[in-house]
């Protein structure tokens, strides 16, 4: 098997987080300059304003630095919080799910964690394939629920 290198697509986080943060300011404006607002208020939405900014750009750098590889021996996730790193004889089962939109989401458990997977890792489909052959190399326990059973 030839190791691949799967990525975490971040579009459908920053186009949220932009039209937020360009949204909140306007909006805050707009009510202090039409009602009578006091300052006080003014601060905390602004207090509040800078906390989710930060915390926006938090989630967006650990996500663009999220990662998977399936390898010969071992599944790596790997982002900004630290590398975790599966081997055959960890993983309890892996499950295959579909969401209520109809996409697929697989979990990996082991003994104390769950690993999720989804669509936002590109290129999913040879991420699929690498997980299946991983699966049925090591012959993993795992589960397929049906595209009417939602998660």
């Amino acid at each position: 098997m030839v190791e691949h290198d799967y990525v975490y697509r971040l579009r459908p986080l920053v186009v949220p987080a932009v039209f937020f943060l360009i949204l909140y300011p306007v909006v805050v404006a707009i009510v202090f300059f039409l009602g009578s607002f006091p300052s006080l208020a003014l601060g905390v939405l602004v207090g509040i304003y800078v906390v989710a900014a930060l915390s926006l750009i938090f989630v967006l750098l650990v996500g663009k630095s999220e990662r998977v590889k399936i390898s010969d021996q071992h599944i790596v996730f790997r982002s900004l919080l630290g590398t975790k790193i599966l081997k055959p004889q960890s993983i309890r089962r892996v499950a295959f799910y579909y969401d209520r939109k109809g996409q697929e989401v697989v979990q990996i458990r082991t003994d104390k964690d769950y690993f999720y997977l989804n669509d936002f890792y590109f290129p999913f489909p040879e991420l699929m394939s690498d997980l299946e052959e991983f699966i049925h190399k090591y012959d993993l326990h795992y589960t397929v629920k049906r595209k009417n059973d939602f998660v």
